[in-house]
């Protein structure tokens, strides 16, 4: 079935998460991707954890739905082969350095003269300009200096970072809609590429907002809560915990004569929220008790009857198990290795040109003779003699020296 990018090739010469997921995204809706590395594996592979074939679960995930050539950008005897790639090449993502990207003729100006309409996405830590723009950082950097590990925690102890890659996935979504943004641009814009510059700080920054906006509004710091309770966060119930929003005056109101605290129901000063908070101490530890006393799942059903919006802490088994996911199709295999990993689905749904994965993520180098030997004037004689000068490289040796 025909996907929304399939007319796209995207060469994805990042070296950073976030750059993956960018073009792993591109790659689920069409377009196809190329992803250039080492001859000795993207750096990717070397991150934690591994599956139990020693090759990294996270590099699994986001390399699928590419196809992978090993050959070094930086070995200058590379350089004809690399400039063919970007002749053909719609979309150009990168994650380098501003000065070193410049350095080796990889700026937006130098590949505009080899395949012009080009469009560059750029996907760093602090952005194209600014006094930061050759720093180099991380998600932790990134949840540091854009907010966020300001207001994770409890405010005991010492802020939390954020969990796993979010400020990578941020970033590469980011650069995601750049690039189509951009792509929108020069349908109505015949010729016009542009550089899409992405800050993984700016990202996190932005999605910092609401408790920003709030701390400027009211000239004092977001804190970080007091205590776990049912106003900041999800509680303990009888299997596990549980998020309850109360944020409306119906949700209170139902909320607690399920809960059969009837006088908080009817007692409509407690419908404004502004009260409740003033007032917290007053009612929470009455509403957790009783909330303790209920399976997260059967308080889930009965709130939800009720329209109240609430969320059950879901274990990793029961969120793979979960019937809603499942019968919405969410669990997807890659359609070449139906006897793999179980991937998680499409961040949105496109009836007319859909996600899809078809393929698993690649070997390093596994496409190196298929990609390369389609190239204008490129025949085997010539692989064979690249291939024999380490300049280019096939599938390297067992998975388990991906840890190397």
């Amino acid at each position: 079935m025909a996907k929304a990018l399939d007319d796209l090739r995207v060469l994805d010469l990042s070296t950073s998460y976030a750059g993956a997921w960018c073009t792993r995204l591109l790659g689920d809706f069409g377009a196809d991707v190329v992803m250039l590395e080492p001859r000795a594996g993207h750096q990717l592979r070397r991150l934690a954890p591994f599956a139990p074939d020693g090759r990294s679960i996270p590099a699994l995930y986001v390399q699928a739905n590419k196809r992978a050539v090993a050959m070094d950008v930086e070995d200058g005897r590379a350089r004809p082969l690399l400039e063919a790639l970007l002749r053909e090449a719609d979309v150009v993502v990168e994650s380098y350095a501003p000065a070193r990207l410049a350095q080796l003729g990889l700026d937006h100006a130098a590949l505009e003269r080899l395949r012009p309409g080009v469009i560059l996405c750029s996907i760093t830590p602090h952005g194209q300009s600014g006094e930061l723009a050759g720093v180099p950082g991380n998600d932790l950097t990134a949840f540091a200096r854009g907010g966020w590990a300001s207001i994770n925690g409890s405010a005991d102890r010492e802020p939390l970072n954020g969990s796993a890659f979010q400020a990578s996935y941020g970033a590469g979504l980011a650069g995601y809609a750049g690039i189509v943004s951009a792509l929108v641009w020069r349908d109505g814009h015949p010729g016009e590429g542009q550089h899409v510059d992405v800050a993984e700080v700016e990202v996190a920054a932005s999605t910092f907002a609401p408790a920003l906006l709030r701390s400027l509004y009211h000239a004092e710091p977001h804190p970080r809560r007091v205590s776990a309770d049912i106003a900041a966060g999800p509680v303990p119930v009888a299997d596990g915990h549980f998020a309850l929003t109360i944020s409306r005056a119906h949700f209170w109101r139902d909320a607690m004569t399920l809960l059969g605290l009837h006088d908080l129901a009817e007692d409509q000063r407690w419908e404004a929220g502004w009260y409740r908070q003033q007032h917290r101490e007053e009612y929470v530890t009455r509403v957790q008790e009783r909330m303790a006393g209920w399976k997260k799942m059967e308080l889930f059903d009965e709130l939800a009857v009720r329209r109240v919006v609430a969320g059950p802490v879901l274990t990793m088994e029961e969120l793979v198990a979960n019937p809603h996911l499942a019968a919405r199709g969410f669990w997807a295999k890659a359609a070449d290795d139906p006897d793999g990993p179980t991937y998680p689905g499409a961040p949105f749904k496109l009836p007319a040109s859909p996600w899809g994965l078809e393929r698993r993520a690649p070997h390093p180098g596994e496409h190196t003779l298929e990609v390369l030997g389609a190239l204008p004037g490129v025949d085997e004689p010539r692989l064979r003699a690249l291939l024999d000068a380490g300049v280019i490289g096939l599938a390297v040796a067992a998975p388990q020296e991906a840890r190397a």
